[in-house]
């Protein structure tokens, strides 16, 4: 990708111009929340009131579109509403990975990625994930005096978005960061993959009016606008944060043109460089389970990541510290048969994060584990039924006090997704995606995923 152009001093206005000027957990309660046993992706909000908000992909039915979904709760999770669509739009069109925030005044944010197009209906995507995969269109809905909007396009042009992200700027705006593809070359569909989405921009969000669009690079030009662009300058797996300055801090992942070898890029607001390079043949997707830049309570990044496994002796959870270059091993796995099948991080306040990973053998359940970073420590934590029990890394994981899926114990299950929250006192909570699997007598398989909200801290 062309290098970062950052019109810094529009993109602070937007900062400033959009701003406006807790309670004890109690006892443990789990819950299942949503309808229809074919969920997906999730995002989880604590508000300032200590009101939980819930956004979710799932579809009511195989080959109908996958929505997102909403649910809330205002009693800690005791109870939860019943869930309502926020993204069907009558198109027949399904959405990705949803996000949900809450900016300064106190407005929630929903934001999601939707497929397809009037004339292309997608009603679900494989090959999608919280790191992009899929050419789609963002929208947003803005929840406010207890109605939600109607839904707001965030882009010129259809069909054009890949990766994107969302994150709380510390003047309390809701900001939007993407890639997609040169308007012409869309236009022309030119542009069918992240390869050739070298296009940055980022918008801010003030209730349904969003700010103008804020250029960070300009796309590659064919010689000829009737061609497919020169070369492939795209990115995925978009991430980061927006510092005390008012600049982005990002990473994304790129092919380098040098040795056409897929590497992690960061930028720390001024300057950009490479940080890890994945083998050029045979890893796998990223975008399932995409990079995330973090910062710490003293302002250092961290970029928490997946490395490739063959690559090394085993699956393994990496956090690099962009200050001094340094990698820790935040886990390895050591049992033979066992991977990590998916990851999970997320800010946390006041420097805090959250890191979650799903493990497990090809038969079998797979458990959820939790790392948990408070000032310069990290703290492993086994967050499913037997994750404590298990004996698959090189670092223990303590229990939380018995934490039981909603699963019966005879059926095989599977953690598959994990979205950590924390409210204002700082107490962790999450939604988890389970899928509950059963094997037949003729060797079929069923799945069933369906969301579940589970306390971390009591």
């Amino acid at each position: 990708m062309k290098t970062l152009q950052l019109y810094l001093l529009f993109f602070t206005f937007l900062l400033v111009s959009c701003s406006h000027s807790g309670t004890t957990a109690q006892a443990q309660v789990q819950k299942k929340i949503s309808q229809f046993n074919n969920a997906g992706f999730c995002d989880f909000l604590i508000d300032k009131n200590g009101v939980y908000h819930a956004v979710f992909q799932e579809t009511p039915d195989n080959g109908k579109p996958k929505f997102i979904y909403y649910a809330t709760s205002t009693n800690k999770g005791a109870t939860w509403s019943k869930p309502v669509t926020l993204s069907n739009d009558n198109t027949g069109n399904g959405a990705g990975y949803p996000s949900i925030l809450q900016d300064a005044s106190g407005r929630i944010y929903a934001i999601w990625k939707r497929y397809g197009s009037i004339e292309r209906t997608l009603s679900d995507v494989s090959l999608d994930g919280p790191g992009g995969g899929e050419m789609g269109t963002l929208y947003y809905k803005v929840l406010s005096g207890g109605a939600w909007s109607n839904a707001i396009q965030l882009n010129e042009m259809i069909g054009a978005q890949q990766s994107w992200f969302a994150t709380v700027a510390p003047t309390g705006v809701v900001c939007v960061f993407w890639t997609q593809g040169d308007p012409a070359q869309v236009k022309q569909q030119h542009i069918a993959s992240w390869y050739y989405c070298d296009y940055v921009r980022v918008a801010t969000l003030n209730g349904a009016s969003p700010s103008a669009y804020s250029d960070l690079t300009t796309p590659s030009q064919p010689a000829d606008p009737k061609d497919f662009p020169p070369k492939q300058d795209g990115a995925i797996n978009l991430n980061g944060y927006v510092d005390k300055a008012g600049k982005p801090h990002l990473i994304f992942e790129e092919i380098d043109a040098a040795d056409k070898a897929q590497k992690i890029k960061y930028f720390d607001g001024a300057t950009q460089r490479y940080v890890y390079s994945y083998p050029k043949s045979g890893h796998a997707n990223t975008y399932y389970n995409p990079p995330r830049l973090l910062v710490d309570e003293k302002g250092t990044d961290h970029v928490i990541f997946l490395p490739e496994p063959s690559t090394l002796e085993s699956a393994q959870v990496w956090d690099i510290n962009l200050a001094t270059n340094k990698t820790n091993v935040l886990t390895a796995v050591e049992k033979k048969g066992v991977s990590i099948y998916g990851y999970q991080a997320r800010q946390g306040p006041n420097g805090q994060m959250a890191v979650v990973i799903e493990v497990g053998g090809w038969s079998g359940n797979w458990e959820a584990f939790g790392m948990f970073y408070t000032n310069g420590a990290w703290k492993n934590l086994g967050l499913t039924n037997n994750a404590a029990k298990e004996k698959f890394f090189s670092k223990d994981f303590i229990g939380v006090g018995g934490y039981l899926t909603n699963v019966a114990m005879s059926t095989t299950y599977r953690s598959n997704f994990a979205s950590v929250a924390y409210d204002a006192t700082g107490r962790k909570s999450m939604l988890m995606t389970i899928a509950e699997h059963a094997v037949g007598n003729g060797g079929y398989s069923t799945e069933n995923p369906f969301i579940t909200y589970m306390q971390i801290d009591r």
